[in-house]
């Protein structure tokens, strides 16, 4: 098992810098009177810090995403037949 006392592998992919950490939980913070979700991540220096969940991706999960080219919600096409 890969998981550092129960802890899931991450990998962080921000402003093109890749970093690996394992996830603590969802942090929910008040931002101008709006709530922003945040992720509390610890890298392998040992160091806390919080991402965007964008950012992050779990590494214990395998690749189901290798079909869908649009990983983006506000780029997916959504067509209809008719």
């Amino acid at each position: 098992m890969n998981h550092k006392d129960g802890l899931r592998p991450v990998e962080i992919n921000y402003r093109g810098d890749t970093k690996k950490g394992f996830f603590h939980r969802f942090v929910y913070m008040m931002y101008g009177g709006q709530s922003e979700t945040k992720v509390l991540i610890e890298l392998d220096n040992g160091k806390l810090r919080y991402f965007d969940p964008y950012f992050v991706q779990f590494m214990d999960r395998s690749n189901t995403t290798n079909s869908n080219k649009n990983d983006d919600p506000k780029e997916e096409v959504i067509s209809s037949k008719e």
